[in-house]
């Protein structure tokens, strides 16, 4: 078999036309090393921790929330992408020692990225800072009761403080709307009559509000027993001195103070008020004419206190 024309052929094909086959054969390299180095690149979105660094004078508080962290999309290699994520990425700082900007724009000069990495996207791109003036003022301290006294005593007032008030410090818009500031409630269970201090914490402030100085007061409640009370009308004065003494007015109204069962037994024969010239030395068996005399009505009782109404009587006699 003769191959020369086969030969010739071949010979003829692989000469003609040299510098398109080499400029092919350069582009069909070219493609293939360009889709292999596609091939070994990735995109990926990663978390960034974000630090923020607050302005050191305290005048003013950042009011706006600090994401904990934001996300970045990378593009590169992927022996790169894995070595960043092996080492670990610091987190981000936002600075405002210096100031109070109202917005923060993340570049990648904020990011410790290597030089093969592409930095594609931030999420989110930036932070709109909402600041607001810190101040300070003096709120009163309320002071709240808890538990139960013992049978037949009651609180007498209102609980005291001391201090009366507290500092409080914060935005404005938080310290400016604070009415007073809550102790822990006082526990009266089991207490009898007394004043009782005792020191008690403050609870904690509002969010972004701190108080300064004490976080604790002194609260002072005062016990006493339980009273009722009972009017007794038209008691004639008894008048212990001369026997033809007249006394005006003739009949008083007597008011009764103490503890509730001691007043619910008594009944009107026992409520005598009196008026005493000889205790009050006013008269005695040895005078001898008129005279006469204004004197306190008195209406003795044990364990109550009695009120006379009107207090006073003029005696008269011959």
């Amino acid at each position: 078999m003769d191959f020369e024309p086969i030969l010739r052929w071949l010979r003829q094909a692989l000469s003609e036309n040299l510098g398109l086959k080499a400029m092919a054969l350069i582009f069909a390299f070219g493609f293939f090393g360009y889709v292999h180095s596609q091939e070994n690149v990735q995109q990926r979105t990663i978390p960034i921790s974000v630090i923020s660094l607050s302005p050191e004078d305290g005048e003013r508080e950042l009011m706006t929330k600090i994401p904990p962290a934001i996300h970045i999309t990378l593009r590169g290699s992927r022996r790169a992408m894995t070595d960043l994520v092996q080492d670990g990425i610091p987190p981000v700082e936002i600075d405002l020692r210096d100031g109070y900007p109202g917005e923060i724009t993340f570049n990648r000069k904020m990011f410790l990225l290597p030089p093969q990495l592409e930095l594609m996207l931030v999420d989110p791109p930036s932070l709109e800072l909402e600041w607001e003036e810190v101040i300070t003022r003096q709120v009163p301290l309320q002071a709240s009761v808890t538990g139960k006294l013992a049978e037949g005593f009651i609180m007498k007032g209102e609980p005291t403080t001391e201090p009366k008030r507290i500092t409080v410090k914060g935005p404005r818009s938080r310290v400016e709307v604070m009415q007073f500031a809550r102790l822990a409630p006082y526990n009266l269970t089991g207490l009898t009559a007394g004043s009782f201090p005792r020191r008690i914490a403050i609870d904690s402030p509002p969010h972004r509000v701190d108080f300064l100085g004490t976080q604790a007061a002194t609260v002072l409640v005062e016990i006493k027993r339980r009273e009722s009370e009972k009017l007794f009308s038209e008691q004639v004065v008894l008048v212990i001195g001369p026997q033809n003494a007249e006394i005006f007015p003739k009949q008083v109204d007597v008011t009764v103070v103490g503890a509730p069962h001691i007043i619910r037994a008594l009944r009107a024969a026992q409520i005598v008020p009196k008026v005493d010239l000889v205790a009050s030395k006013s008269w005695d068996e040895t005078k001898v004419g008129p005279g006469a005399v204004e004197l306190p009505i008195r209406v003795e009782l044990e364990g109550v206190t009695a009120q006379v109404q009107p207090p006073k009587a003029i005696v008269k006699w011959k």
